[in-house]
């Protein structure tokens, strides 16, 4: 067999991971499943994720709903199969949120039954166990789903879950709704829906009552759930269940962060409805969690055979779209033109992450709502009105105008990466028209790509007089000194506060907003994004990654963002470099080439199938095409076969190596017998039928 030789450049890269918590079964990659799922409460990452992909997950359940009914003619319909599952989700969440199994399925019999039921509802605008056959629509199989289901009027789909989990209301004080839900030993349950339609309210049933599993371990039930419980989802009333307790004579004491909270016990009874409960109000609740609240709570004086006379728990209030960590990079801070790798702490259970490295700019700019910079706003608005509206402006054609097409707040995001310094100032101006005075335009900054926003500045609605009308643009100025050296976005938000509103788009009601912009800040402009897979702990600063070429001088600045639970959360901070020329090694003969070799020592700048580190380390051109005879190549003396060679000066930051096999396989790594610059590699092929030789070498960037 002739002597063959294969140039070869070694790159080892290793990649420890740890196992992955996973926050539901069947894992990440399933975030559609409707049943199954795990999750452990006391663990807050566990916790978040799980609710940013399941609970999330039905959302969009409206646009699933594909309902084939009609209410003004007595059409019940059907419901889509993917709405079923947004409903029988929203369940199975929950319940996996307390301890139990989420398995609940829905049986088709029920399910067509509560359908009738939901349409008796809608047309009469009332709700009854027992609706009397004289409702319009009745029908014998709606009367028995309305006496087996949780019923609701104003809410349908995983909405009606969330109030039946809620279970506020005059009527609801023993929390039946939310017995039922959370039942240890419930399996089969059935949902009928109708959206709301013309004049006709939306409402839903969801059948809850037998079919029950023959027995269930017996487990106390919290709701809200022991462990971390997002914020949204926290009720008024708070409730402990236990098969065969009696709670009449118990006692509840609630403590946050060791100070008593006052209580009120709203209902103790043993109504027959799920398993015996305690429901109490807490005097007072957090309405934000900027950082977790926590809760101690112990339910003393329970009775009942076999019961725990006592039941002490801890819950912790946190908001979902707060991480609590970041991604902080870490490398040198003046990286060679050829590039310089980079690290950073990975998240737990993170599903992927985002490098973004950008450009900095001080260019002064100004957001005047015109064409030309659309694609830099994202409006979070609902209804149809036009946001660019043309009636008022204060300069050029367009302003921004928010006003409410209906009862939900609306606001725009201005989407540029700004980093302000001490002296930084928001300015705007804005003109109030019609506007209820509890109504509130405000102007709000994040540091966590929109996750979470404060408000840096707000004004009340001018009333319902045109005499109180503002006459011109109002200039303002906010500090943004808190930002100092942090990575903010800016966006303008309209709301209602739960109060009156005027409901109206008209050229006359809400605000307008023109000429935004913030002084003595730099902007983040040039970005290129790069999306590395979970597991990751670091990446490369290179042509790929900045967007070109790395240049002498100019400076990038990187963030990473990780994901989690399917949602993305904010930048870590942003770690600026400056490139600069190397003095030796292959970084220097890398910029040295004109036009400069980039890509690093793995990437081949001529396409000859010789990657630039063999070229730099056997002194060949990088810019041309060179036959790979040009490496020093091993001879054949008697059963000896090897290579000597030298070399070329100048070189650096590099150590040769060599391998044999005997099948392009197994390679077995060969000792340098050389010294100094010159290098032997040896083979002895006394009863080899064949040889292979291969060139290792490692080269430092």
């Amino acid at each position: 067999m002739l002597p063959r030789v294969r140039p070869f450049l070694t790159a080892l890269l290793a990649l420890l991971a740890g196992a992955r918590l996973l926050a539901w079964s069947p894992g990440t990659g399933s975030p559609d499943a409707a049943q199954g799922f795990t999750v452990t409460p006391t663990d807050r990452t566990d916790v978040l994720a799980f609710y940013n992909t399941v609970y999330t997950a039905s959302e969009d359940f409206a646009a699933n709903m594909s309902w084939t009914g009609n209410v003004a003619t007595g059409v019940a319909g059907t419901t889509s199969a993917t709405f079923k599952d947004d409903v029988r989700r929203r369940i199975n969440f929950y319940r996996a949120l307390v301890g139990q199994p989420a398995d609940i399925t829905f049986d088709a019999t029920k399910s067509a039954k509560d359908q009738a039921a939901a349409l008796i509802f809608a047309a009469n605008n009332a709700l009854s166990h027992t609706p009397p056959n004289t409702w319009t629509w009745y029908t014998a199989d709606g009367y028995e789903a309305a006496g087996k289901s949780n019923i609701a009027l104003g809410n349908y789909g995983p909405d009606a879950i969330d109030a039946y989990i809620r279970d506020d209301g005059g009527n609801n004080a023993p929390v039946g709704h939310r017995r039922w839900l959370l039942y240890p030993r419930a399996q089969s349950m059935g949902t009928g829906d109708i959206p709301p339609s013309g004049s006709y309210a939306s409402a839903n049933a969801c059948w809850v009552v037998g079919d029950f599993k023959a027995s269930a371990p017996a487990a106390f039930v919290a709701w809200p759930n022991r462990g971390y419980c997002p914020l949204d989802l926290v009720p008024a009333r708070w409730s402990l269940s236990y098969p065969g307790a009696s709670f009449t004579a118990a006692t509840v004491t609630m403590t946050r962060n060791g100070a008593n909270v006052p209580v009120t016990i709203v209902s103790s009874s043993t109504t027959g409805v799920g398993d015996n409960t305690i429901v109490w109000e807490p005097s007072t609740l957090p309405t934000s969690a900027p950082a977790d609240v926590p809760y101690s709570i112990t339910v003393s004086g329970i009775t009942g055979s076999g019961v725990p006379t006592s039941y002490t728990y801890a819950v912790t209030v946190f908001d979902p779209g707060i991480l609590g960590d970041s991604v902080t990079i870490t490398g040198a801070a003046a990286p060679a033109t050829t590039g310089a790798a980079y690290t950073f702490n990975a998240i737990a259970q993170a599903d992927a992450y985002e490098l973004r490295v950008s450009s900095g700019s001080t260019a002064a700019w100004t957001e005047g709502a015109e064409d030309a910079t659309a694609t830099l706003i994202q409006s979070v608005t609902t209804g149809s009105f036009t946001l660019r509206h043309t009636a008022y402006k204060r300069t050029g054609s367009k302003a921004f105008h928010l006003a409410f097409p209906d009862f939900n707040n609306q606001a725009f995001v201005v989407l540029r990466d700004i980093i302000p310094t001490a002296s930084s100032q928001l300015q705007f101006y804005d003109r109030g028209f019609f506007a209820t005075t509890t109504t509130t335009l405000s102007a709000e900054v994040s540091t966590d790509n929109g996750n979470t926003w404060a408000s840096a500045w707000n004004r009340n609605g001018v009333g319902l007089s045109s005499s109180l009308w503002d006459s011109a643009f109002v200039a303002r100025s906010v500090s943004l000194a808190a930002y100092a050296g942090q990575l903010i976005r800016v966006r303008f938000i309209l709301r209602w506060n739960n109060a009156s509103a005027v409901i109206a788009t008209d050229d006359t009601s809400g605000f307008y907003v023109d000429d935004i912009t913030v002084t003595n800040a730099t902007q983040l402009v040039g970005t290129t994004i790069t999306t590395l897979p979970a597991g990751s702990t670091g990446f490369t600063l290179n042509a790929t990654t900045a967007g070109a070429a790395l240049t002498v001088g100019n400076s990038y600045l990187m963030r990473v963002r990780p994901q989690v639970g399917t949602r993305w959360f904010g930048d870590g901070p942003t770690k600026t470099v400056t490139v600069t020329a190397a003095s030796s090694g292959y970084a220097a003969w890398a910029a040295a080439q004109s036009p400069a070799v980039t890509g690093g020592p793995s990437a081949d700048q001529d396409g000859d199938g010789l990657r630039n580190g063999i070229e730099y380390a056997f002194g060949l051109d990088p810019l041309r095409a060179t036959a790979g005879t040009a490496l020093p190549a091993p001879t054949l003396s008697g059963s000896t076969y090897n290579v000597t060679f030298t070399q070329p000066g100048g070189i650096s930051g590099v150590t040769y190596g060599a391998q044999w096999s005997t099948d392009l396989v197994t390679w077995t790594t060969l000792t340098d017998t050389g010294s100094g610059a010159t290098h032997t590699f040896s083979v002895n092929t006394t009863g080899l039928a064949r040889c292979f030789f291969r060139h290792s070498i490692t080269v430092t960037p």
